[in-house]
């Protein structure tokens, strides 16, 4: 293809290549066409040039980048990233080849650079061409890798209406993804079956896509399903699909089903246990079974399975699929090959971290830990889901906060508290402060509930599932919390997205909660991201102030008795090391 369209993929260079992000092993490289509008257009005003940042209602990139060189390239790589982008446009209009044009928008999709993936394509209709069955696939994949779910349904929508070829496999498993990783999994199952009723047979990464999402979302029934599925379409389920369905089971202590689906699986279908799956039925019977029997026969099986096989190599690439000529190559690339490392060595940390607990902890503590954990994270006392919803009673919420958590002087909120390795460490140092651990992904909640039973913090500690702009709308009083973290958040997908943390509204709502001369401190490795949160906090002036004595906006590097994350550990081991400290108090 390359040699008939002239089309020649552009390689990121060291300063804007795309790194995983340890929220789910997302790409971090983002459209910033916005952020290098924004530097043009300016605030009428003049530019800062000194070394101090001071804080206006806007704050202009220049004036943060003239106080971090990590910014400052992360700012020249996007300026570039975008003129290439333009380049490219630029020719595939001269071109007038609908290949050209589908590899610009899969290439784009990939990096995520969603704004140039939708201009990519609307110019096919624009050179006089049709949009084909592939266009529209990586049209769709560059929606679903962002989070534009609504899009993606009405490209789909568009392609049965205009496209005169049928929707394959790879489009099916495009679809399948959007839908699975927003957490419609029912409706994400339901394509699925639609796609086989219309003559496409699934694939093996239709199913990982779906698989791996009710991990995320801890939906064992669908995952279930899916697995019976397979069985049913004579796909047999590989070792990576059983790891989810384990992990997915783990995940909700189900460790009976769990020992009794590995055996099955082990003297059946003749599958090998994955390391991965070793390491959730260690975390998870160590809490349910009062005999460690179980947990120390898992830690070992799983120390066995890294030793031979290292860690094995999740299907996580469905969105970077390969069409038209593309070589597929099967070898990791390093970046992936990072990552497997930091599993690796993450998982040999989880099993020290069970074998402690059991060395540790006497038999009837255990006992009485088993209880707790017997009822399962949906019915534990100090963890809160929260619903999605626009009603809200003023008096109802304040009423709820009394009964758990009386008058409670030092309160303390942690936003986008991940797996709760910073939460649980700082609930262990400080038992007198009650935690607060505010987190959207259902299975990272369960893995800090059970990470506070196993530390006895959860006394201290409760966690509360949901968005977090509703969870602190609807759950958090006013003037009710000392301070507010948000540690190491998932930067947006892409500059126009909707769905941004740190923004006006949640700034607002920031403020509402925090008592008089509260604090806000955010931290965050990614400099786009940092400059963003800069940017929206200057828009406040009459919320916040930076807690620098020089104003200053932020400050390069993290306090050393901060505490450590599992993505900060995460990233130090990558050889990732800029690191932005933003802590404002309330005015």
């Amino acid at each position: 293809m390359g040699k008939r369209s002239g089309y020649k993929r552009r390689k990121p260079n060291e300063g804007e290549r795309a790194t995983l992000d340890g929220h789910g092993g997302k790409s971090r490289v983002m459209d910033d066409k916005d952020d290098d509008d924004d530097d043009r257009r300016g605030d009428g005003g003049s530019v800062a040039t000194t070394t101090t940042a001071t804080t206006h209602s806007v704050l202009e990139t220049s004036a943060l980048t003239a106080l971090d060189e990590g910014m400052k390239r992360a700012v020249k790589a996007n300026r570039k990233r975008a003129r290439d982008a333009q380049t490219l446009l630029k020719r595939a209009m001269k071109v007038k080849d609908v290949k050209f044009f589908n590899r610009m928008i899969k290439d784009f999709g990939n990096d995520k650079q969603f704004g140039f993936a939708k201009e990519a394509f609307e110019r096919i209709s624009r050179a006089g061409l049709s949009p084909n069955v592939y266009s529209y696939t990586n049209m769709m994949n560059a929606a679903a890798r962002v989070g534009e779910l609504e899009f993606m349904r009405t490209l789909w929508d568009n392609m049965a209406l205009n496209c005169d070829e049928q929707a394959n496999e790879v489009t099916y498993t495009v679809l399948v993804k959007g839908e699975a990783q927003s957490g419609h999994l029912k409706h994400a199952l339901g394509r699925v079956r639609e796609m086989i009723a219309c003559g496409v047979e699934p694939n093996a990464r239709t199913y990982s896509t779906l698989l791996r999402n009710c991990v995320r979302y801890s939906d064992v029934e669908r995952a279930r399903e899916c697995l019976d599925l397979m069985r049913e379409r004579g796909a047999a389920p590989d070792a990576t699909a059983c790891e989810y369905y384990i992990k997915t089971m783990c995940g909700e202590l189900l460790v009976q089903q769990t020992l009794q689906f590995m055996r099955d699986i082990q003297n059946q279908d003749g599958i090998e246990i994955t390391a991965a799956s070793y390491v959730a039925l260690a975390t998870a019977s160590s809490l349910v079974f009062a005999d460690e029997k179980t947990a120390r026969n898992a830690c070992r099986d799983a120390r066995a399975a890294i030793d031979v096989g290292g860690w094995a190599q999740e299907d996580d690439n469905d969105d970077k699929f390969q069409q038209q000529g593309d070589d597929d190559s099967s070898a990791p690339s390093k970046s992936v090959q990072l990552f497997l490392q930091l599993r690796a060595k993450d998982a040999l940390q989880e099993i020290d971290a069970v074998e402690k607990y059991l060395n540790d902890t006497s038999e009837e503590r255990r006992e009485e830990i088993a209880v707790q954990a017997s009822s399962g994270v949906e019915r534990a006392s100090n963890v809160i889901f929260v619903e999605d919803a626009q009603d809200m009673n003023v008096h109802e919420r304040n009423a709820r906060w009394l009964a758990r958590f009386g008058q409670r002087k030092d309160v303390r909120v942690e936003v986008c508290s991940g797996h709760g390795d910073w939460i649980t460490t700082r609930a262990g140092r400080s038992t007198d402060v009650q935690w607060i651990g505010v987190e959207m992904r259902r299975n990272r909640v369960a893995l800090t509930w059970m990470k506070a039973l196993r530390l006895n913090v959860s006394t201290n500690i409760t966690m509360m599932c949901g968005m977090a702009h509703n969870v602190l709308r609807r759950e958090i009083p006013d003037e009710s919390v000392q301070e507010v973290y948000v540690n190491y958040p998932d930067p947006p997908e892409w500059v126009g997205s909707s769905q941004v943390l740190v923004d006006g509204a949640f700034l607002n709502d920031v403020h509402r909660i925090l008592k008089p001369g509260g604090y806000l401190t955010c931290v965050t490795d990614d400099s786009t991201y940092a400059m963003r949160m800069c940017r929206e906090l200057a828009k406040v002036p009459g919320l916040f102030k930076s807690t620098e004595a020089s104003g200053k906006p932020f400050v390069s590097g993290v306090p050393d008795d901060y505490g450590a994350s599992y993505f900060d550990s995460m990233w130090t081991n990558g050889a990732q090391n800029d690191r932005y400290f933003i802590k404002y108090s309330k005015l």
